[in-house]
């Protein structure tokens, strides 16, 4: 018995390491493929900047309200940092494009720390985008700061882990990177538009606002607002991040029940 107990303590840290040591090795891949093509880091970074210096919040229904700049380009940030859902996707139809798939039909490791690993660049790309941005418009844009940074820090890491799961579950259910391609754009546009991340949702038809509330934009400029025009309540960031992770635990559910490592996909159409 005492030699049972020994084997199962020892055994436990041991599977943890190897669970990192899965996670790291595929991220550290991820992470030098999208620092050596830098288009992740211009649609993530460069592009939601220039459209905040050229459209301002003309676009977003805000006019010349306290704040509007710095608040139409949290919005903008909020759009761009979604295409994680892009990136997430396109890392795992990486092993199709460099034909590795089989290899790790062969290896079959954990699928968590698999997806996990193949998703965490991107997903720390977008969260970094969301803190910088949210401080430039705070620092220079006349952003009010109500809350607290770490209510900012939170739903931007749920918002980004949404998009991530939903990046696997895109991946799982298509058969090309043109249709994961088309699907993520979709995603990106539709999500945008009906959760208030372009144009304010106070500003939006009733009907649009209606469909607003099953993205997870909606919730989490919702948070972002409380923590900076509102008054900083924990009740309105922890409620709105917990429909975002609902939202996460669905799509990272459905993706597990379809991804199966002997899938045969395209790089093409």
């Amino acid at each position: 018995m005492n030699h049972d107990i020994a084997s199962s303590d020892a055994s436990a840290p041991s599977g943890v390491a190897d669970f990192v040591n899965v996670v790291r090795c595929y991220a550290l891949t991820e992470w030098r493929v999208l620092a050596r093509e830098r288009t992740a880091m211009v649609f993530i970074f460069i592009l939601p900047a220039v459209l905040s210096a050229i459209l301002g919040p003309g676009v977003s229904g805000l006019d010349a309200a306290p704040g509007a700049m710095g608040r139409a380009t949290i919005g903008f940030a909020v759009m761009f940092s979604y295409m994680v859902v892009t990136y997430s996707g396109h890392a795992f139809y990486r092993d199709f494009w460099y034909h590795t798939h089989g290899r790790q039909a062969l290896i079959r490791p954990a699928t968590l720390a698999f997806a996990m690993g193949k998703v965490l660049p991107a997903c720390a790309m977008s969260f970094v985008q969301l803190l910088l941005f949210t401080g430039f418009a705070a620092v220079f844009l006349g952003l009010p700061l109500n809350g607290q940074v770490l209510q900012v820090a939170l739903t931007g890491a749920a918002l980004v882990t949404s998009g991530s799961a939903l990046g696997f579950l895109l991946f799982a259910i298509t058969r090309s990177t043109a249709t994961l391609s088309n699907l993520s754009y979709l995603v990106l546009v539709t999500f945008s538009a009906v959760g208030g991340a372009i144009v304010a949702t106070e500003a939006l038809p009733a009907w649009s606002r209606t469909l607003g509330y099953a993205t997870p934009h909606y919730w989490a400029l919702r948070a972002l607002n409380e923590a900076t025009f509102g008054q900083g309540r924990w009740s309105v960031v922890l409620q709105s991040t917990a429909v975002i992770l609902t939202f996460t635990a669905v799509c990272a559910t459905a993706a597990s029940l379809a991804f199966d490592f002997r899938d045969q996909k395209h790089d093409t159409t």
